[in-house]
């Protein structure tokens, strides 16, 4: 069904910019500031419309790397969660490899001190992992534990969560903010495109 469609929109660009040009002609013609506005006007939305298409073939790449998460190092996942959490209005700490302690992030915001421990694996967390990371509370002297995974919790897990006030980020929890994430950075970088069109700045990339 997609390649009968198809034929007919082919077959129809060459009759569009066939009237296109003779268009264009006849007002160049005729009067040509009315000739510089439409071309003006032809090029902005042709411009308009490659940057969107790109913006829709960009986002679909990025959401594929993104959420990919099962496949990504320890390191890069936890990498994966700075911004994130940057977008919550935390500065964020990453901890070195070497380092004594367990927790691989260390939040801070308005005083507050919280810890995150990031678990990439194959099972669902169990009770033991979240009864670790919250003997690691006192050590850094945290008021806040946050644990996160690529998989869920057990129902055991859970509990000693609820019990304790351990924030549990699962599967579910981390595409959702994942997804509104990557839904701001693509927003910001369509509007960069576009005021790069019109305006000639210069972008610095900023990922």
């Amino acid at each position: 069904m997609s390649k009968a469609t198809s034929k007919p929109k082919g077959k129809l660009i060459p009759i569009f910019l066939f009237l296109t040009t003779y268009i264009l002609v006849q007002l160049y013609n005729y009067d040509f500031t009315i000739f510089g506005f439409t071309l003006a006007a032809l090029l902005t939305f042709t411009g308009m419309w490659y940057l969107f298409k790109e913006y829709k073939l960009t986002s679909r790449h990025l959401s594929a790397n993104f959420l990919n998460i099962d496949d990504l190092p320890d390191r890069e996942f936890q990498q994966l969660l700075v911004p994130i959490f940057q977008r919550q209005g935390y500065s964020v700490n990453k901890m070195k490899e070497n380092y004594k302690s367990k927790a691989d992030l260390v939040l801070r915001k308005k005083g507050l001190k919280a810890i995150v421990f990031v678990k990439r694996q194959t099972s669902n967390v169990g009770s033991n992992l979240i009864k670790d990371a919250l003997a690691s509370k006192s050590l850094y002297q945290a008021s806040k534990v946050i644990v996160v995974t690529n998989r869920h919790f057990t129902k055991a897990a859970k509990q000693v969560g609820r019990a304790n006030k351990v924030i549990l980020i699962d599967r579910d929890s981390l595409d959702a903010y994942l997804d509104a994430y990557l839904k701001n950075k693509r927003s910001h970088r369509f509007i960069q495109r576009v005021r790069t069109l019109f305006f000639n700045e210069e972008i610095k990339n900023g990922s």
